[in-house]
């Protein structure tokens, strides 16, 4: 595994623009090479975001206790998306232990719940669905609504893999999927710092078919198997 910056130094390194004797940057702060720096971390942002946007790099799965005292509640600021395709909220006391009992997503959403009950911001009770809030913060509202009681549930989520400080850990198990990764974003790097003119001659199929980047892609996720890919399809005859 690498951090952030590492990840940053391993791509100045890859372009010469480190070489020699020269330090590697001590902080993203740094004057020296600021300009290489800035477009080195934005390399590595787009290129967490392209993999995670092809369900190439798996979301670090995680759970967290969300507490409902109102029609709404919060959740985790590194949330990003529930793991389940029909999530479920475990309730449980206030010390985390499973009460055996779950609520589900109201069917069709807040839309239709409105076109339901009329009443849903004010009908009180115990939660027995959950809805989805839109806007910038991801929450859930209840319904009903809880009214002079306080509930837990648990909720098993994919936390945001983004990286934005110089210590944030490049998601990658080992130090070879990391390596394979500062090549790719590498050749992101090297994309994004050429000119117009120099870009025509090394990516003349521009960076979403360049060659090197999709081959490149397809041994980090064999390499991120849980077990081998199977080698035959298929038959066998003798």
């Amino acid at each position: 595994m690498s951090t952030y910056l590492e990840a940053v130094n391993a791509l100045l390194v890859a372009e010469g623009i480190l070489a020699g004797d020269d330090d590697e940057v001590a902080s993203f702060s740094a004057t020296q090479h600021a300009a290489s720096i800035r477009l080195a971390k934005r390399a590595i942002v787009q290129e967490l975001a392209h993999l995670v946007g092809l369900n190439t790099l798996p979301y670090e799965k995680t759970s967290a206790i969300l507490t409902v005292s109102a029609r709404t509640a919060n959740l985790a600021s590194d949330f990003s998306r529930m793991q389940d395709p029909q999530p479920l909220l475990l309730e449980t006391n206030v010390g985390g232990t499973s009460q055996s009992t779950a609520i589900t997503e109201y069917p069709g959403g807040e839309e239709a719940l409105r076109h339901r009950d009329y009443d849903y911001y004010e009908s009180t009770g115990k939660p027995i669905h959950f809805y989805w809030i839109g806007g910038t913060t991801k929450a859930l509202g209840f319904y009903p609504v809880p009214s002079g009681a306080t509930y837990y549930y648990r909720y098993y989520y994919e936390k945001d893999v983004t990286v934005s400080v110089e210590a944030d850990t490049i998601p990658f198990v080992s130090t070879v999927e990391s390596e394979v990764f500062n090549e790719i974003a590498a050749r992101r790097f090297k994309y994004l710092r050429s000119s117009p003119t120099i870009r025509e001659g090394l990516f003349p199929r521009g960076l979403a078919k360049d060659d090197v980047i999709n081959e490149t892609r397809a041994a980090l996720v064999q390499l991120m198997r849980y077990k081998p890919a199977a080698e035959t399809y298929g038959r066998r005859f003798r």
